[in-house]
C-alpha cells in the first residue's frame, strides 16, 4: 500500500473515532439517547460509561476523545494532501508524536476500565482498537513519509 492508502485509511479511522466519541459524549449530557451495548459479566459500557473514571477534571473522557480524533484527522488529511514523495518532517513528526500520546492514552484508560472499574465497554474498545491501528499505519508508513521507500509509495 502506498503512502495515500495509509493516510485515506488513517482519515477514515480518524473520522469514525470522532463519531463513537461523540456518541458517548452526547450519553453523558442527554440521558434519552439509548446505551447500545450490552451489560454482562466483564462487558457493561453503562456501569464504565457512568463511573468517577469517566471524567477528568469534569470534563467526560469521550470528550477529550472528540478532540483528540479531530486533531488526528487533520493531521491524517494534511498528510493526504501532500503533494510528492516526502512529507514535511513536522507534520511526520506531529503525527507520530500525536498518535504515540493516544496509545499512552489507550493504556491509562484500559488499567480505568479494568484495573478501577473491573467492567469493559464495547465502545471504548473500538475506540482504543482504532487508536491502536492509527499508530500502527503512523509508525508502517513512516518509510513512505520520508521518501525511504518511494518505489512503493
Amino acid at each position: 500500500m502506498g503512502r495515500r492508502g495509509y493516510d485515506r485509511w488513517r482519515v477514515t479511522l480518524a473520522g469514525a473515532g470522532v463519531l463513537i466519541s461523540g456518541y458517548l459524549t452526547l450519553l453523558h449530557f442527554d440521558r434519552h439517547i439509548p446505551l447500545v451495548c450490552s451489560a454482562g459479566a466483564l462487558v457493561n459500557c453503562e456501569q464504565v460509561l457512568s463511573s468517577p473514571s469517566s471524567m477528568v477534571l469534569g470534563v467526560p473522557v469521550a470528550a477529550y476523545g472528540i478532540a483528540w480524533f479531530v486533531v488526528a484527522f487533520v493531521l491524517a488529511w494534511a498528510s493526504l494532501r501532500v503533494q510528492g514523495a516526502v512529507e514535511p518532517p513536522r507534520l511526520r513528526t506531529a503525527a507520530l508524536w500525536w498518535t504515540g500520546v493516544g496509545v499512552v492514552s489507550v493504556l491509562w484508560l484500559v488499567y480505568q476500565e479494568l484495573g478501577v472499574v473491573g467492567k469493559l465497554c464495547a465502545w471504548c474498545t473500538a475506540i482504543h482498537g482504532i487508536v491502536l491501528a492509527l499508530f500502527v499505519l503512523q509508525v508502517l508508513s513512516d518509510g513512505l513519509r520520508t521518501g525511504r521507500d518511494v518505489a512503493s509509495g
